[in-house]
This record gives C-alpha cells, structure tokens and sequence, in this order.
C-alpha cells in the first residue's frame, strides 16, 4: 500500500473511531441522568432523563423526583449507580436495567429507551422501585 493511500486510510478510520466514541447511546443517556443524580439532585436527574423526550415536562414523569427523595430519606443519600443490563429490543429501541446504590440500600431502575431520527436517545418509560423482582425479568434475576 502507497503511503498516501495508508495515510488516508488511517485518517479516516480514526475519525469513524473518534466519532463513533463521542455518538450517544442509550447507556450514556440513564448515565448522564445518574450522574446528574449524584451530583446536583432528584431534579437535575428526572430533567436529564426526561430532556427531549415526550415525558419532558408531564407532570407525572416529572414528580419521580419526589420518589428519589423518598428514598433518600429512607436509604440515605445515593452513592454510585451501576447499569446491570442493556437490550437492544430493536435498531431504535433498547431496555436499560440499573441500580442506584444509596447509604443503606438499592433502588432498581428500568428505563426504555428509543433513538430518534436525528440519533438523539431519548426516554421513553422508567420505572423506578426498591424491590428489583418488581422490575426486573426472571432472567435478569436470576440468569447471572
């Protein structure tokens, strides 16, 4: 291979890589909100996840803060989160099973989540609740 032609090459499959890196996925989007959670609070986390979405700004969706302050008040302040499972359901839609660990306890997470044509992830339902079989399949329970 000419050096030009390697050159090229190498240029644009580290571009595809860069791009590829910095594309956000559904994972990113419950991370960002989990982030924003741990960090700033109930409202910054329910503003994060719902941003862009059809549940952006119902107040239904919205008062799920006060569910996270519930918890806090029962399990302490949160501490980290972890994402325990992502499935691809189809090319645009995926469910993300999570857990935010607080002081004293977990609270389960199942959020759906569906790409738009522009590739923006955006969420679509979540459930939030401290009992993980409530939430999550047998599989996810117990299939580990």
């Amino acid at each position: 291979m000419k050096p030009a032609r390697f050159i090229v090459l190498a240029t644009l499959v580290a571009f595809a890589a860069a791009a590829s890196a910095q594309a956000p996925t559904a994972r990113s989007l419950f991370e960002q909100g989990a982030q924003a959670y741990l960090k700033d609070g109930a409202n910054a986390a329910i503003a994060a996840w719902l941003k862009g979405s059809a549940l952006e700004g119902n107040t239904q969706a919205t008062s799920q803060a006060n569910t996270l302050r519930q918890i806090e008040d029962f399990y302490g302040r949160p501490e980290s989160f972890e994402v325990l499972l992502e499935n691809r359901i189809s090319e645009r839609s995926s469910m993300i099973l999570a857990v935010v660990n607080y002081q004293k306890g977990g609270l389960y997470a199942r959020f759906q989540v569906f790409r738009l044509a522009s590739g923006t992830w955006v969420i679509t339902e979540f459930k939030l609740h401290t009992e993980a079989a409530v939430l999550f399949p047998n599989s996810a329970l117990y299939g580990r």
